[in-house]
């Protein structure tokens, strides 16, 4: 055998490294081959354990509508296993009138469109389920062979919209059935809104008073620059005026407005309450010249407007009818239940020389009935009377438009004119109406800031809660305590039980919450089954407090039946100082953990039991 030489062996190491790398080569190649293999099944897995652990519905239906896929989520979202509901036609499950709707949608899809849209669904036990899809085309080669998508429950929201527009109703009805008119102001001064009876009072079509600004309907000698009303509604919460007001056509009348701080859509503005009252001025100017006393009346009527309670309108009643009409003995009764109750005695008649009266017997009742003023010389002329006193002879029985009556005695007979009714008439009329004023006033601000369901301040209203009591700290130095409430399994009680009795736990929570509290505590509605209490000048009482909420709230399984199982709240805590540099906003976030943490540490008792 011939040997090799050098340059031989030197080219037959070299082909063997380099057979030797091109062999390693292709064992990386298979090992990755290999390893591509198992990575589509890999993530497949993967991904199939997302979609199954997600919260919100994932599903697949094909082209006919039948379902293919569903995850787990479906049971907690509806009560239906996987099982009860692929190979199923979806429709099945939808509330019978949104089948059109929903099948619409379902064409748009199968025509490549993605669509997102809110139906509602049934649930396992025939309860009606708000869930919003979002679905989109399943391609395959190309072609639409389906659908898939996601369902989420919005039926908290849908319920909670519910409310809002029912509260929104009621205040509809008060404002577009007043016969005085209503418009409300945004705070440059421009009408965002205005009832039937200003459209009529003021000359314009539907809708053309909308976007006026408030110069546009007062007469020059009369507008001071809206400033000058939101400044007096800053300053002492309310205004009122006399003014002259322009109709469409220009022509000008006589109006009493009376104004107030309102929130509207959730933010400031101004409501104005306007009564045309031209008839009571063309009357009053009449008088003026030989009645010196209706001058008095007047200044008396604006003192009645300027009043924030009823309380104030019936103490100046009476007063203006001793000093200024010179009724030394008389009596203010008002309408409560079937009785006419007194509410305000002159000065030298005592309280109880009025007694409470039935509606439906003596003058007073019948003068409320008719609605007629009866001036009598004598008791003879009025045989259903029945004095209060024996040395009564002579009298005037007033109505107070439609809320009570105003009666009038002496001691000698026939001391009282057609006149002397004449202006006490005049004095209650601005009495009923200050009145009506301000139970118009206060109704459409409950309307506005209490929860409809429970009664409690809603959310709307809790930033003017914070700006009043973070500035009464201040002003005395004093902190303010936070509760976060939250009802524990709350959903479950709506799944098992409806939304009746959701609705049921609410009320009876928010009624206990108000019950445990101080008069000065303040209870809001902060969210769907979450309460906020606000507790001025409390520290050191807090955990008292929590206690005592606990331990009543312990009783509602004799009240909330068929519950079967008990229901408890998460309560947490914060608070705030007035030197403290946190916002209040920081502070209520705090309490919102804290309470999370009280419900986790429930949750893991519930789970120990």
């Amino acid at each position: 055998m011939r040997k090799k030489t050098t340059d031989e062996g030197r080219q037959e190491k070299g082909m063997n490294n380099q057979l030797e790398q091109e062999l390693n080569w292709l064992r990386q190649r298979v090992t990755e081959l290999e390893q591509a293999k198992e990575a589509p099944q890999k993530n497949e897995k993967k991904y199939h354990d997302l979609v199954e652990s997600l919260p919100d519905v994932i599903y697949l239906v094909d082209e006919h509508g039948i379902v293919t896929y569903i995850n787990p989520a479906i049971e907690t979202t509806l009560g239906y296993t996987p099982a009860e509901v692929i190979g199923h036609h979806f429709t099945e499950f939808v509330y019978q009138e949104d089948i059109p709707l929903i099948k619409e949608g379902f064409q748009q899809i199968l025509s490549g469109h993605v669509i997102t849209n809110e139906y509602r669904f049934l649930t396992k036990l025939g309860e009606i389920r708000w869930l919003r899809t979002a679905s989109r085309p399943t391609f395959k080669r190309n072609h639409v062979v389906g659908t898939h998508g996601m369902l989420m429950d919005i039926n908290e929201q849908r319920l909670a919209e519910a409310s809002l527009r029912e509260s929104e109703s009621r205040y509809r009805s008060i404002f577009e059935s007043t016969t005085d008119a209503l418009l409300i102001f945004n705070l440059d001064g421009v009408i965002v809104a205005a009832n039937p009876t200003a459209y009529t009072m003021y000359g314009y079509q539907e809708n053309e008073l909308i976007g006026l600004h408030a110069k546009k309907i007062v007469h020059p000698d009369y507008f001071h620059g809206f400033s000058n009303f939101r400044r007096n509604v800053d300053e002492r919460g309310r205004f009122y005026i006399d003014s002259i007001n322009l109709r469409k056509d220009g022509s000008q009348f006589h109006i009493e407005m009376h104004g107030t701080s309102f929130i509207y859509h959730g933010k400031p503005h101004l409501l104005s309450v306007i009564r045309d009252v031209t008839e009571r001025v063309k009357a009053e100017n009449a008088l003026r010249d030989s009645k010196g006393k209706i001058e008095n009346l007047h200044k008396t009527a604006r003192l009645l407007e300027a009043c924030d309670s009823d309380e104030e309108v019936y103490r100046l009643t009476v007063k203006a009818a001793e000093e200024i009409l010179e009724l030394s003995m008389c009596t203010l009764d008002v309408v409560e239940g079937d009785k006419l109750v007194v509410k305000a005695t002159s000065s030298n008649l005592p309280p109880e020389a009025s007694k409470p009266i039935d509606l439906d017997i003596g003058l007073a009742g019948k003068t409320y009935r008719t609605g007629k003023t009866t001036v009598f010389g004598s008791m003879d002329e009025v045989p259903g009377a029945r004095p209060t006193r024996e040395d009564f002879k002579s009298g005037i029985s007033a109505p107070i438009g439609g809320i009570g009556v105003f009666q009038v005695a002496s001691k000698t007979q026939d001391a009282f004119t057609e006149e002397d009714a004449r202006l006490l008439e005049l004095l209650l009329g601005h009495t009923a109406e200050a009145l009506k004023r301000i139970h118009l006033q206060n109704k459409l601000k409950e309307q506005a800031i209490r929860d409809p369901l429970t009664g409690v301040y809603n959310r709307y209203y809790l930033n003017e809660l914070l700006a009043q009591e973070s500035a009464r700290s201040k002003r005395y130095d004093r902190p303010i305590a936070f509760l976060m409430i939250d009802i524990d399994r709350f959903k479950e009680i709506n799944d098992r039980f409806g939304h009746q009795m959701g609705d049921r736990v609410l009320r009876e929570t928010a009624k206990l919450l108000e019950e445990q509290v101080r008069d000065s505590d303040i209870v809001v509605r902060y969210g769907g089954d979450e309460f906020l209490i606000i507790l001025p000048e409390t520290i050191d009482e807090i955990d008292a407090l929590k206690e005592r909420i606990h331990k009543e709230v312990a009783r509602y399984g004799d009240i909330l039946k068929p519950l079967d199982f008990p229901i408890t709240l998460s309560i947490g805590s914060a608070y705030w100082n007035p030197d403290d540099s946190n916002a209040l906003e920081t502070i209520l976030a705090e309490a919102d953990r804290q309470m999370y943490k009280a419900k986790r540490l429930q949750e893991q008792e519930n789970q120990l039991r």
